[in-house]
């Protein structure tokens, strides 16, 4: 079709172009309303069709952001995504981006309403409700931080239908995100790892064995829980990470591929953990007895007392209470992580190696977030300029 024109006033026409098809198989109908003469409106539709056969203009009738997110959700999100990452993102949607964008029309949206819709999530005092002691409501707004992942699923959401066409160009691009305070995260130096460790040696030894692992090679809460039997090379002193323990309701235990490829990797260990993870291959197989044909055989290093994998976060929460116990300070599972690449720094070990042990693809990111200065170091720091710099006779 070559499209039309319809006078609708005085030196007022309509352009219509019809292209393709709507969802519900209706013919695409494009119109654009123009106000000049007869012969400059056929100059006008001759661009307006152009512009459409070439993408500038998306034709047709459009849809929802609701609709929308049901096609991302069907065609990317559930297969591109990791499951945990992807129900996550369906509970934001769910909870607050739907019941505010849900009937735009995706071609629609502006700039302003993002910017709107940011206001009302850090005015809203009903978004999260706490209580105190004395079990009285309490209010609170969302944290930056957590609009500042709504601004980045929305932004990523519309740059997919840009990709495939649905709309011209992204509003949220347009948006200035919300600012948020870099958080300080949290490790351990030196002495309080030789602490922990101390007071791991009277702790039931599946703990012990998975702490010490995780201090001597930063593995991921879920690449720790996801360990088999076969991934641990005694011989070499080697551990192969090559998948991931996740826990979702609607799936309970699973496993799936690690967070990247560079996440796919082999960590060597010293001597100390490869004997200590012998004595645990030792109980584990006791176990089995133990249970007397009970025994489910997942293969994985740590189990409940049936053999069935643990719960990804049984670790990391017997983690919490055992450094309340022994008196260290507060630092989340993950803080290990950061504690194993700080600590390693600070012997001078290369930062290619230190990126490679913990499955970074690039080093900015090992050097941006997992490398801390260590006190002692710092210390030492201070004096070096004085030892260079200042006679030791004056």
């Amino acid at each position: 079709m070559a499209g039309s024109i319809e006078k609708r006033g005085t030196n007022t026409y309509r352009l219509i172009f019809a292209k393709g098809y709507n969802l519900d198989g209706t013919l695409n109908r494009h119109t654009k309303t123009v106000h000049c003469n007869r012969k400059q409106a056929e100059i006008e539709l001759a661009k307006f069709v152009s512009d459409i056969e070439n993408s500038l203009v998306i034709t047709g009738k459009s849809i929802t952001f609701k609709q929308f997110t049901e096609i991302w959700k069907k065609d990317y999100g559930s297969k591109e995504l990791a499951p945990t990452t992807f129900y996550r993102y369906v509970r934001i949607l769910e909870t607050r981006i739907l019941p505010y964008f849900g009937k735009f029309k995706l071609d629609e949206i502006k700039p302003t309403d993002i910017m709107q819709f940011y206001d009302m999530l850090e005015k809203d005092t009903q978004i999260r409700r706490l209580k105190n002691n004395r079990g009285e409501r309490l209010t609170k707004p969302l944290s930056k931080k957590t609009i500042l992942e709504h601004h980045k699923l929305i932004r990523a959401m519309l740059h997919k239908a840009v990709y495939w066409q649905l709309i011209v160009n992204n509003p949220a691009e347009r948006v200035q995100p919300p600012k948020t305070k870099k958080v300080k995260r949290k490790c351990y130096d030196e002495e309080q790892c030789k602490y922990l460790l101390e007071h791991l040696e009277n702790q039931e030894l599946k703990y012990k064995v998975a702490i010490t692992i995780t201090i001597f090679t930063g593995l991921r809460l879920g690449e720790l829980m996801g360990l088999e039997w076969s991934d641990i090379d005694f011989t070499s002193g080697i551990i192969s990470i090559n998948k991931s323990s996740q826990y979702l309701a609607e799936k309970g235990v699973f496993l799936k591929d690690p967070k990247t490829e560079s996440s796919i990797r082999e960590v060597a260990i010293p001597t100390f953990v490869v004997d200590l993870l012998e004595e645990y291959k030792l109980w584990y197989d006791e176990q089995k007895l133990v249970q007397n044909g009970l025994w489910h055989d997942s293969n994985r290093l740590f189990v409940q007392a049936d053999g069935n994998p643990m719960h990804p976060s049984t670790i990391s929460k017997w983690f919490i209470k055992f450094i309340e116990e022994i008196g260290l300070p507060i630092i989340t599972f993950h803080g290990l992580r950061h504690t194993n690449a700080t600590l390693l720094v600070a012997q001078n070990i290369d930062i290619a190696i230190i990126a490679a042990r913990l499955g970074h693809s690039q080093i900015t990111t090992t050097l941006n977030f997992y490398v801390h200065p260590v006190a002692s170091h710092n210390k030492v720091a201070g004096n070096v300029l004085q030892n260079l710099l200042v006679d030791k006779n004056e």
